[in-house]
Parts: structure tokens; sequence; C-alpha cells
């Protein structure tokens, strides 16, 4: 591997950061600044409450549609809630997945005249307790535990770029923020309409957030990794690990020296069944306007003079001034359905159009 071209996603070792902190940083810093994916190991979460969060997935796409259309998203401004297969849009293009997205349970607060990034705050949508016992619990105790390792990582990369453990948490998290984090199901190529292509999900860039934590609950191929010079780089599910990447809102803060790297998902190989993952997105907040930090200039030096990305950089003009109208402009590039519902006049001030994503290419 080199500094400018790598050729498969580094395993970082979260004990290590207690028994050779020096080494981690190390490592660490260098999957930052030259990378922008790690896997991490040694995380904490046990094995047994990953076996049956997995469970938990699969038994709630295994649902009804009728059942599972009760928490679609199109019955809520917050976004989150279930999306039907197709429903999502990435460059213009359908992604082949099915999803649910939920986060920390709290209460609408948005009342017209408020900022309208207040509206995606608001409760989960929940599927009734009698069809999946024990999923609604699951799946917050997944987001607590994924949010305490987020935040772990967050300050260890906050001292592998030269600064204070706590200089980015105390400035752009806040106190019981809403985060957000998603099962996702990707189909099986046979099991699509020929159409419909084999986009999982297109090339992007987790937009606004610090971290993203994801976890791989079935060993199959689909997650790619795009490196600098523009090649596609496999990332594939490897035991009681997570895959973490940098977002947006991180590179932004830390003056483009950490990458947050451009990546997609291929839906998996005929014959092979449904791929499941669960990510969880540690947001910088979005409710005024961020101002980069001060980094080391022995950092500073390091930073990549050329990324190559197939990713958009859509309303990025907008994320520097504004990052809370930012994100539900990205809500709504993605979730036309539910754009046109509750934003239908933001959508057309920015030229998004919100008619029913294509069927294919």
């Amino acid at each position: 591997m080199t500094t400018t071209d790598f050729t498969s996603i580094p395993v970082l070792d979260l004990a290590k950061a207690s028994s050779d902190k020096a080494a981690f940083l190390a490592e660490l810093q260098l999957a930052l600044i030259h990378i922008g994916f790690f896997y991490i190991k040694g995380h904490g979460i046990t094995p047994e409450f990953l076996d049956n969060l997995t469970k938990q997935t699969v038994g709630f796409f295994d649902l009804p549609l009728d059942d599972k259309l009760k928490t679609d998203k199109i019955h809520s401004p917050t976004f989150l809630g279930y999306s039907v297969q197709g429903n999502e849009i990435t460059n213009d293009r359908k992604d082949n997945r099915e999803q649910f997205d939920f986060a920390n349970d709290q209460l609408t607060t948005w009342t017209e005249g408020r900022h309208i990034h207040e509206r995606l705050t608001g409760p989960s949508l929940w599927p009734d307790e009698n069809l999946l016992p024990g999923f609604h619990q699951s799946l917050l105790s997944f987001y607590n535990q994924a949010q305490d390792l987020a935040e772990t990582l967050t300050r260890l990369v906050a001292e592998a770029l030269g600064l204070e453990p706590n200089a980015l948490l105390d400035q752009y998290v806040l106190p019981n923020m809403q985060h957000r984090a998603k099962l996702i199901k990707y189909p099986a190529i046979d099991q699509l309409d020929p159409r419909d292509g084999t986009q999982g999900v297109g090339p992007h860039r987790d937009t606004g957030s610090l971290l993203t934590l994801l976890y791989q609950a079935n060993d199959l191929p689909g997650l790619q990794v795009q490196n600098h010079a523009g090649a596609w780089i496999d990332a594939p599910a490897k035991p009681n690990t997570f895959v973490v990447n940098i977002g947006t809102g991180l590179e932004y803060l830390v003056q483009n020296v950490a990458i947050a790297t451009t990546h997609r998902v291929l839906n998996p190989p005929p014959g092979r069944g449904p791929r499941y993952s669960i990510p969880f997105f540690l947001r910088s907040r979005i409710d005024k306007k961020l101002t980069p930090i001060d980094i080391p200039q022995r950092i500073l030096d390091q930073r990549p003079r050329t990324v190559v990305t197939d990713s958009g950089h859509q309303f990025s003009q907008v994320y520097q001034n504004d990052p809370g109208l930012y994100a539900v402009l990205n809500r709504i590039s993605s979730h036309r359905d539910v754009g046109a519902r509750f934003y239908a006049q933001l959508a057309q001030e920015y030229g998004i159009i919100t008619s029913a994503p294509s069927t294919g290419y």
C-alpha cells in the first residue's frame, strides 16, 4: 500500500489504544489522512449481541409488506422509518435496497417559523411489539452502544490529528442530540428486475457526519471503497468488526486532512441471497454555522493533494453556511416522496425533482 493508492482497508485493534496508545494513534492517523476507512476490532460489543441484532434485522425485513409500510417514513417529516426497495435515490439513480431508519426517541419540537432543520428531530416509527418481540429494545441498545463507541473513536481521532481528545465532541456534538442508524437489506441480483441494475447504493460520501460505524451482518460481498486514484477496493465482512469511515462533517471541520472517502454497495451475486448491514452515523451538530478547527501544521502538511471521487458535491456550498438546511436538502434529494409531502416548497426552491424515481437506468 502507498499513501496515495491504498489497495486494502486496515484493521485497527481498539485494545491497542490502552496497551500502546502511541502506536494506535499512528495507525489511526494513517487511516484518517490517506484512506478514510478502517476496520475496528476489540470494540467491546459482544458477538452474541450482534448475532441477536442480525436476527432482529432479518425478522423485520421478513415481515409482510403491509406491516412494514405502517412504519413507512412517508408518515413523518423526520425521514425516520421504512423505505421500500428502490425508493431511495443516489446520484439520480435508484438504490436497490430496503431500509429502516431509526434513532433515539425524541419528541417533535418543530413549529412553523422555527428553523427547518428542527423538523428532522422526532420519534422513530416502530413496528408493533407483538410482531417482533424485543425489536425496539434491541435497536435502541445498539444505538446507545454504537454511539458510545463512535464517541470513543472520535476522541482518538482528535488525538491522532494533534488535538485535545474532546476538541471535536465538546464543540460539535450536543448532549442528547439525535444521531441516526439504520437496518439495510440488499437483494441479490437474481431477486431484482433486470432493468434495476446492480446499484445497491451509488457512489457517495456520508454527508454532514463525523464518523460512520457499519456492521456487515452477513458474509456477502458488496461494499467497495474508492481509493485516491479512483480504483474500487473491496471491503469484505470481517467477523466481529465494524467498518469505520469519515463523514464530510469531520473532513470539513479538520480542514480536509481527514478524508471522507467515496464508497458504494453493489447488490450480491445471483444465488447468494440478500446482504444485510447496520450502520450508525455520529452526526455533527447542524444548528449553527461550523468553523474549521486549527490543526497543527505538521498534520496539515500530510493532507492529500489529489483525491478522485465519483461522488457528487450537491449543495456543498450550503453546508458551510447552514448545515441544518443542508441536512434537510440532502434528505429530500434521497427520499423524494417524503420531500414532496412535507418539503415541497423547499424542494422546488432548490431544484429537487420530487417525482417518483425511475425504475431503471
